[in-house]
């Protein structure tokens, strides 16, 4: 018989270091972005936003470590895809931290049937009955919890205890030697119990000398069977292994419920600094509720879809919308031709094909970083030779980018000095052939 108990202590010591150093790497990450990017939070700055949602999505889906989650596929996948809708707003933390929180709750379902709890019940009728409860998946989590602590009720607390400071121990433990006598005060427990411990002494020499307690454990009940020994000296063996079980089926439990109450708390004392909060409503200054606000589609597709730095406009409801969108637009997505606009100077414009729909100039948005962004593709073909003299040349000198554009151009026959665009197309990419682009790529669906 092999009982398999160190891995799940020093795996517990594993998972606490991992959760710190995430939440360290998050911290800096929030830090920095506030200093050098001057936001009040990484969700308004298009890098940092990505480099926090990695760290997190590396913490569950590229652990180096064994954790409780490793193996549970299906639900890693759907972790990925939930962390991938998070750039573009679609999912917020508070439900993926639900969802992480109820797998978790699962993984205790299964961790206790394995465990095999129930062997451990004060009676066989007791042990059938918590059978079929852990067998039962209509039965939530915490029921199932509260019926294991009613049924091994005996000491419950004190073996919580006792199980909380051996971890402390072998966390702080330096050598083999300093885990070695952890072991044997948690299952000999001398100082407790001499006369027990004397009788035990050849195991205890054992841990001493480097054998594994498991090993150690399994020669014991080993020797009891052999020699028939002392039945009272096997069940309270038998009693202590399964406390340490039963202590840290209830340890795992207690611990995520206080990591989901710390969550809860955070989000209710500081609400403008969680992970999935916003910046404030453009209009009222009120902070939007995540499930359900207004972005200004133009911000939207500039800065998720081409990953530009733009501060997007938000709105937390129609009414505010209505009364700063239309001065929001005017002020931050005003055309790129300004003073030379079609629309200034030709009160019939928008009755033209297609006038109104607004267009990206291509080469600004995907290669100069530059939100450019005119009121019609009649408005910037007139206003094309302006704009590549004064935007695109500069730029690209800047740069040091050599581009060989001329077979795109149609130069005045009376005037080589001056040009158009042979096919103003080429050059453009319409705001609604952009959504449709970023919807096709993300998935999300646009109100």
């Amino acid at each position: 018989m092999t009982i398999n108990m160190l891995e799940p202590w020093d795996e517990n010591i594993a998972l606490q270091k991992e959760r710190q150093l995430c939440a360290g790497d998050v911290q800096t990450i929030k830090t920095s972005c506030i200093k050098d990017h001057a936001t009040k939070h990484p969700i308004e700055c298009p890098d940092c936003w990505t480099r926090l949602l990695n760290r997190i999505r590396d913490r569950y889906l590229n652990s180096a470590s064994k954790e409780w989650f490793s193996g549970r596929r299906p639900f890693l996948l759907e972790l990925d895809t939930m962390f991938s809708k998070a750039h573009t707003f679609e999912v917020d933390f508070k439900t993926i931290e639900q969802r992480i929180f109820d797998e978790k709750k699962e993984w205790y379902r299964d961790k206790v049937k394995n465990l095999g709890l129930q062997h451990a019940a004060k009676s066989p009728s007791e042990e059938r009955i918590l059978q079929q409860r852990i067998n039962d998946r209509s039965i939530t989590a915490d029921q199932l919890a509260s019926e294991l602590r009613e049924a091994f009720s005996d000491g419950a607390v004190q073996n919580q205890e006792a199980f909380n400071g051996f971890i402390e121990r072998l966390k702080l433990a330096q050598s083999s030697q300093a885990r070695n006598d952890a072991y044997i005060d948690i299952f000999f427990q001398p100082n407790h119990d001499p006369s027990g411990a004397a009788r035990s002494q050849k195991y205890i020499d054992m841990v001493r000398n480097g054998m594994p307690i498991t090993d150690a454990i399994s020669t014991m009940i080993r020797d009891r069977h052999s020699a028939k020994g002392d039945q009272e000296q096997k069940q309270a063996l038998h009693e202590k292994l399964e406390e340490l079980k039963r202590a840290k089926a209830a340890h795992e439990l207690d611990k995520a419920r206080r990591d989901k109450a710390r969550q809860d708390k955070a989000r209710a004392a500081a609400p403008a600094h969680g992970l999935h909060d916003l910046p404030p409503c453009l209009v009222c200054s009120k902070i939007p509720d995540i499930q359900d606000f207004i972005i200004c589609p133009l911000c939207q597709i500039l800065g998720a879809y081409y990953g530009l730095r733009i501060k997007p406009a938000i709105f937390c409801s129609r009414d505010c919308e209505g009364q700063r969108y239309e001065s929001h637009v005017n002020a931050t997505h005003e055309c790129a031709s300004g003073e030379r606009c079609v629309r200034l100077h030709d009160e019939d414009v928008e009755m033209d094909d297609g006038g109104s729909v607004l267009v990206f100039c291509r080469e600004c948005t995907e290669t100069l970083r530059i939100p450019s962004t005119f009121c019609s593709s009649r408005c910037f073909n007139e206003n094309f030779q302006r704009h590549r003299d004064n935007v695109h040349l500069p730029e690209r000198k800047s740069a040091q980018r050599e581009i060989n554009d001329e077979t795109q151009l149609e130069f005045d026959p009376a005037d080589e000095t001056r040009y158009q665009a042979r096919k103003i197309e080429e050059h453009l990419v319409t705001f609604d052939d952009a959504m449709t682009e970023w919807q096709r790529k993300t998935g999300a669906i646009v109100k």
